[in-house]
């Protein structure tokens, strides 16, 4: 049965049964949530519960040693130390995090970010030219540098040396890095491969700080660093990431950073309440606006601002941006809508009007409205670069693979990649993508689906349900908020909420509980007073005029089969 916006639902089956019987002294909510959630068996579920696991060794990582050393050899020498980072959020903080331990280990370091519209992803040879004018040293990346052969060999003519900290996907062949640390390098030995690109870089602080304690005590008063590069580079809140964040979320409520407390206020997302959504809704949006439609420094420059005018007149700039983003973002996605063709398993849309900086978000937008994969691009300086995203189940870094005659560079992750293509080359590319998509049987779902984790009688929608599901969290990638469906209430009252979002009330509900679902007023006429219906929804607080209050998110609304 569909809904009113058309989605399918899947409530998930029960757990087993006899896993309920192993465990009989965990509420039956919370042990359907980790099931649902993967952690299939009773050991699996109460090592969860048991609280996050503790970060691995960072010495399990490949090059760890030799990574060490060559910080240690720089330090006694007084080299200096170039941090490379990446655009986004995730390489934004590794860069700041890198450059505070430099700093207090005592060592000069200079940040290097290139700019995504004229130098693109990763190292390259202007950037290094530029660093090596400075002076030879060594050189740390983040987020980006395991496929920089060339450029590392450049480097090193400058008489730099380089340690590569990077979690993308690697093929394994030596770049010339002096050490490469990479969760995700083949035949690696680390146990966790979800680590962000802060995530890899606080390894080396990890082990920097084991080696050097008297400079570097506490390393995890980074972890507000690495849980804002966590979430926001969407990496799987599991294993030794659910460590970071959940601790990294208790470091950023008490955080000194000025710009994160300016950032917070202006995004009404307060930095001593800050949750996972909160990073990702409020806080990634703006930081990632820097890079995307003007200088990722913006952001490097917000962490580590260090008075409050600095970081308000910041905050306020990265604000302006993601304004300008979310317009942008949303004329690309219209003109690329456009021209899909429904008959080809893609979309894919190259436009010389769409801006560089937000063709990923247009093409992950894309993806997840049409559950087909997405590439959308546009031409800078001669070359087609583009960003593709893809629904679960299709192995981008794959089908990207089958056309690697025809792409001048691409890379990525499984289900986010980028790549460029000459203009000339751009047909054929759309064609051969089609061919490989069509014969691996992809095609556009016959509707959309939404999922859902269980049902719940309305008796339970409490507090109590509410605190029990926090204690599963954070909540993220990989590690989904839970979504509830009750079913057979009755609409007790709607209203419109800011013109555009609808307020609901459920006869069957706690007078105290009032459903909200953002940008469907529309819907109102369709749910009068009295009519009976499933809703599916997540559990929040709302607070206003001092008041906290259980609020439903609702997701979607179907009306009661009869």
């Amino acid at each position: 049965m569909s809904s009113l916006t058309g989605k399918v639902w899947d409530i998930r089956r029960r757990a087993p049964k006899e896993l309920f019987g192993r465990l009989e002294d965990i509420p039956p909510l919370a042990v359907q949530l980790l099931h649902n959630r993967g952690y299939g068996d009773e050991a699996a579920i109460r090592e969860f519960l048991d609280g996050p696991l503790p970060p691995h060794d960072p010495y399990l990582l490949d090059g760890m040693d030799a990574a060490v050393a060559r910080v240690a050899q720089a330090l006694a020498q007084g080299e200096r130390v170039y941090v490379y980072g990446d655009y986004d959020v995730d390489g934004v903080t590794g860069t700041a995090l890198l450059l505070e331990t430099f700093e207090m280990l005592g060592a000069a370091a200079t940040p290097y970010i290139p700019e995504r519209l004229t130098e693109g992803y990763g190292l390259n040879r202007d950037a290094i030219d530029a660093i090596g004018a400075q002076g030879p040293g060594l050189m740390v990346t983040v987020d980006c540098g395991i496929g920089g052969a060339d450029e590392i060999a450049r480097a090193r003519s400058h008489g730099i040396d380089t340690i590569v900290t990077d979690h993308h996907l690697g093929d394994g062949a030596d770049n010339g890095a002096v050490a490469v640390l990479n969760p995700n390098q083949p035949g690696g030995a680390y146990p966790f491969p979800g680590l962000s690109g802060v995530g890899v870089a606080y390894k080396l602080v990890q082990a920097l700080a084991e080696e050097m304690p008297e400079r570097l005590p506490y390393p995890e008063e980074f972890l507000d660093l690495v849980a804002l590069g966590t979430v926001a580079d969407m990496a799987p809140l599991r294993d030794e990431n659910r460590t970071f964040v959940a601790e990294g979320l208790d470091a950023l409520r008490q955080t000194r950073r000025r710009g994160l407390h300016a950032l917070g206020e202006i995004a009404r997302r307060p930095v001593s309440h800050v949750g996972a959504a909160d990073i990702s809704f409020g806080y990634a949006p703006r930081l990632n606006a820097a890079g995307r439609l003007a200088r990722a420094d913006l952001a490097l420059q917000l962490l580590r601002a260090s008075q409050s005018v600095e970081a308000e007149s910041l905050a306020h700039e990265l604000d302006n941006l993601n304004i300008e983003r979310r317009r942008l973002t949303q004329l690309v996605m219209d003109a690329a809508a456009a021209r899909i063709d429904p008959s080809e398993p893609l979309v894919f849309a190259i436009g010389d009007e769409f801006p560089l900086g937000v063709v990923g978000l247009a093409a992950g937008r894309l993806a997840e409205q049409t559950g087909l994969p997405a590439f959308v691009g546009a031409p800078v300086n001669g070359v087609v670069r583009g960003s593709a995203r893809a629904p679960q189940g299709v192995m981008l870094a794959d089908v990207l693979g089958t056309q690697a005659d025809l792409l001048d560079a691409w890379g990525g992750h499984a289900q986010a990649a980028g790549f460029s293509v000459r203009p000339e080359r751009v047909d054929a590319l759309r064609d051969g993508l089609a061919r490989e998509l069509a014969r691996a049987g992809v095609q556009a779902p016959a509707a959309p689906r939404l999922e859902a984790d269980c049902r719940l009688y309305p008796r339970t929608v409490t507090w109590e349900t509410y605190e029990l599901t926090q204690q599963l969290g954070p909540f993220g990638a990989a590690h989904g908020e839970p979504c509830f469906v009750v079913e057979n209430v009755a609409i007790d009252e709607t209203r419109v909420v800011g013109s555009t979002h609808l307020a609901l009330r459920f006869a069957e509900l706690g007078a105290d509980v009032e459903g909200i679902w953002f940008g469907e007023a529309d819907m109102r006429q369709a749910l009068p007073p009295g009519r009976r219906c499933d809703a599916a929804f997540r559990l929040n607080l709302r607070t206003f005029n001092g008041e906290t209050r259980l609020q439903m998110l609702i997701d979607d609304i179907r009306h009661t089969a009869s």
